[in-house]
């Protein structure tokens, strides 16, 4: 008897698991398709400058990511041995970096259709498969979204287009920049690329 409670229970844990892992995917689906959707919209909008048209895209990705934790990620083995102020700077910096160096990228997306087909779940990430439609082509572009639950929201960790990850390209970057050349002349060399790009228009 007390085997047949517990393989009641076991299996009643587990349904409810699957549920609710479910029902986090689907939540994945609707957050990456309106983001994606969102970006779509702004990069077809005919009424508006190029400078505004990338401002907007900017904001729609700064508003998904979770950028201090892809700076603590990005830092890697450099973040333990960095300083607070040290730190701080680079999360500052790199926000800015990779909002004004990927932000842009998305205003090409003036097409006919953006959607989620598949989400998978990877080591308590969720990665939403998605194809994106141009006007003038009929072959899809692959983008996947690494997307994870923080503070009772979904945000965006990484970009992965044909197959490589931006976080992790840049993880191995900046940390052979840093052992070149040391934290500081990093940081310095990081904040004139991150001017340089706020001043492209």
């Amino acid at each position: 008897m007390k085997k047949y409670f517990l393989a009641i229970f076991l299996f009643c844990f587990s349904s409810q698991s699957f549920a609710a892992q479910g029902g986090l995917s689907d939540q994945v689906v609707t957050f990456v398709n309106d983001v994606g959707n969102r970006i779509v919209k702004t990069a077809n909008e005919k009424n508006i400058s190029e400078e505004k048209k990338r401002e907007k895209i900017i904001a729609i990705i700064d508003g998904v990511i979770d950028s201090d934790w892809i700076a603590h990620f990005v830092l890697g083995k450099n973040y333990k041995t960095a300083t607070d102020p040290q730190r701080e700077r680079f999360t500052k910096l790199y926000r800015d970096f990779m909002i004004n160096t990927y932000g842009p990228k998305f205003r090409n997306y003036n097409g006919r259709k953006f959607e989620v087909k598949e989400v998978v779940e990877q080591n308590g990430f969720y990665v939403a498969k998605a194809e994106f439609l141009p006007r003038d082509s009929n072959v899809a572009i692959s983008v996947d979204f690494r997307v994870k639950e923080r503070g009772g929201k979904l945000t965006i960790l990484d970009f992965i287009a044909e197959g490589i990850s931006l976080i992790e390209t840049q993880r191995s970057e900046f940390n052979s920049a840093i052992a070149r050349d040391g934290m500081g002349k990093f940081l310095d060399d990081l904040s004139e690329r991150v001017r340089k790009l706020k001043e492209v228009r």
